[in-house]
């Protein structure tokens, strides 16, 4: 089901340092505002403690196109809009329009995609809606 979608970068995977390291370790965005609170929450919440977490500012976390846009002078923005071009799976780059992740490492609660080095969610607001009204059971 190909839908419009927004794409938000939420997260940075920092690499493993030593051999007895286990865990890698996601810096998070903490002041982005309700929409990465709420998603940030969802990944600790499903996850547990197979991640650490150091929250860090959005500008430092960065956004889906911050390299390419800085290289074209493009102005800077923090969520890219679209229609996505296939559901997500482990194992494949997920895009949207032109633009794609790295390969998808996991998928946490269908729509929080951890990659090799980033952590994206495709943001739809009407998920969002449906899935508070079934945790309250209406």
């Amino acid at each position: 089901m190909n839908r419009e979608v927004e794409i938000i970068k939420i997260g940075t995977v920092l690499p493993t340092i030593g051999k007895e390291e286990n865990k890698h370790t996601i810096m998070v965005v903490f002041n982005g505002g309700p929409i990465f609170d709420y998603y940030v929450e969802v990944l600790k919440e499903k996850c547990g403690d197979k991640y650490k977490y150091l929250k860090t500012h959005q500008s430092i976390v960065g956004t889906p196109e911050q390299f390419r846009s800085s290289l074209l002078g493009h102005k800077k923005v923090d969520r890219i809009k679209g229609i996505q071009n296939d559901e997500p799976k482990i194992g494949v780059s997920f895009g949207v329009g032109h633009w794609y992740t790295s390969t998808v490492n996991d998928i946490i609660d269908n729509n929080i995609l951890i990659t090799k080095n980033s952590v994206y969610v495709i943001h739809d607001i009407s998920k969002i809606r449906e899935k508070r009204l079934n945790d309250l059971g209406i």
